[in-house]
């Protein structure tokens, strides 16, 4: 945890992050980790910089600010910013911004981690937005964040 990150917004973080996981590591989505493995495989950074967050094969690194600023709008690449599921949201509560941010980031870091060797991702893994990335990421949204936005 870096300088200006408090002990509540880190709180708030790992929660979803942890809820990100389970879901995803759920035996019918057939990744070559479970739960614990990919808790232990992440690493996660946390900062408030006023950067983008960012994910690789590694690990994941949020940065807080917009939580800290109260941000409102969960803003998505052109490419699935209508998307009905993936898409861009608001008004959402600044908590859920940093919900969907994460979800975005581990969707990434599943998509690299796990993506070469799980048989559904195995082909559409590499494009950094691309196919395999939007069915994690659309996983994630519809089954862990979007059931919380009014």
């Amino acid at each position: 945890m870096r300088a200006g990150v408090t002990a509540r917004d880190r709180d708030k973080a790992l929660k979803w992050i942890k809820r990100c996981l389970r879901e995803i590591t759920l035996k019918h989505y057939e990744l070559p980790a479970d739960y614990a493995a990919a808790r232990a495989d992440i690493i996660v950074t946390l900062k408030r910089s006023g950067h983008r967050s960012s994910a690789c094969a590694k690990g994941i690194t949020i940065d807080l600010t917009p939580l800290q600023r109260g941000a409102s709008s969960l803003l998505e690449y052109p490419a699935f910013a209508k998307d009905p599921v993936i898409g861009s949201r608001q008004p959402l509560t600044p908590e859920l911004v940093l919900a969907g941010t994460i979800a975005h980031e581990v969707s990434h870091f599943v998509q690299y981690r796990y993506g070469p060797d799980t048989r559904w991702l195995s082909q559409t893994y590499r494009k950094p937005h691309g196919e395999g990335f939007q069915d994690i990421y659309r996983i994630l949204r519809a089954r862990v964040v979007n059931p919380h936005f009014c």
